[in-house]
């Protein structure tokens, strides 16, 4: 089946290749761009959906706010309209939660999952950085200046080093989609707000938890944690820091089809 988008109720998503469902989450200030790479990678053997999660890319956030659970049902929302069945369910930091939550909420509609950059409750030091970038933001910061803020903590200090690596660290002035305070502001404290420890246990979906080794946001011990208490999970490390989608993209695609298309 050929690329196609559209909305499901106010939920924009993109989707790519034939075959069984996987959605891809991405995490905050992102959108379904960040999965181009691996929609193509993936497309092959799978129909490959990315969606924008609520206050993301095209998709409208609420006015009332929004929680985890809203973005999980937005998400059950999105495969009823598409009759699509039973979907592996891919989320990646902020996206991992609404896949940990959707697993819990939705087992039936879930086939398998992976948790990549991510955890069940933020630790501290994750949540005293965000907190004063959030204030930051608030005190008048433009995109581009929380662009140069974040950025070296998303990445391993060889990647940093490497004059290669210099086009992920350049600001996309031209992003149409570009995410306001208000929207940030209200994924960050629903991310905040999360604790799925106690619910762990329930997930009955076969569960890969992969985390970077330089991951100052999502550490090891995150995804070690997880990895305890999922029913049947298993943890691999890749090498990199918090993208490490990016600085180690090829073990990460394989990582991905090796689960998704281990035996059932």
């Amino acid at each position: 089946m050929p690329f196609t988008e559209g909305p499901a109720g106010p939920v924009h998503w993109t989707a790519d290749g034939n075959g069984e469902p996987v959605v891809l989450l991405h995490g905050l200030g992102g959108d379904a761009a960040f999965w181009e790479a691996e929609q193509r990678a993936l497309a092959d053997r799978f129909r490959v959906l990315a969606i924008d999660l609520r206050g993301s890319g095209r998709t409208p956030t609420s006015a009332d706010g929004v929680t985890i659970g809203d973005l999980a049902d937005d998400v059950a929302a999105v495969l009823a309209e598409l009759n699509s069945g039973p979907a592996h369910i891919v989320g990646f930091s902020l996206g991992g939660l609404v896949a940990q939550e959707f697993a819990v909420r939705h087992p039936g509609a879930t086939a398998r999952l992976v948790l990549a950059a991510t955890y069940a409750v933020m630790n501290p030091q994750a949540r005293l950085f965000l907190d004063a970038v959030l204030d930051v933001y608030a005190g008048g910061a433009t995109p581009g200046q929380m662009f140069d803020l974040i950025c070296p903590w998303l990445f391993s200090v060889d990647f940093l080093a490497d004059p290669a690596s210099g086009v992920y660290l350049q600001y996309p002035e031209d992003d149409p989609d570009e995410q306001s305070l208000g929207d940030w502001r209200g994924l960050y404290l629903a991310q905040r707000a999360f604790d799925g420890i106690g619910r762990l246990t329930t997930i009955t979906a076969p569960t890969l938890v992969l985390a970077g080794s330089e991951d100052r946001l999502a550490p090891v011990r995150d995804a070690e944690t997880l990895a305890r208490a999922i029913p049947g999970a298993c943890t691999r490390i890749l090498p990199g820091g918090h993208l490490f989608n990016i600085e180690a993209h090829e073990a990460f695609i394989r990582a991905l089809r090796d689960h998704l298309l281990a035996e059932r």
